[in-house]
């Protein structure tokens, strides 16, 4: 694991308003950073760009929900 790099110390002379600066980008990266996420999993946007992806995860999710359902029901010892 990488080891956080150090911030470099505010030059002298420069008070809170380079602070302020430096908090409004951090903040500014950080809320682009967490649209691009949130827009590259949101399912109706795959959805309607992507349909084929889309109904292959839909179709994929079933049947590993279906394998899981038939491998728990043999598991107890039984059918149905």
């Amino acid at each position: 694991m990488r080891e956080p790099e150090e911030r470099p110390s505010v030059p002298k002379g420069s008070g809170i308003h380079t602070i302020q600066l430096d908090l409004e980008t951090t903040r500014d990266e950080l809320a682009h950073t967490l649209d691009d996420l949130f827009a590259k999993f949101n399912l109706r946007l795959i959805a309607t760009s992507r349909p084929v992806l889309f109904g292959a995860l839909v179709v994929v999710t079933t049947a590993a929900a279906g394998f899981a359902i038939s491998a728990r029901r043999r598991g107890r010892g039984g059918r149905g």
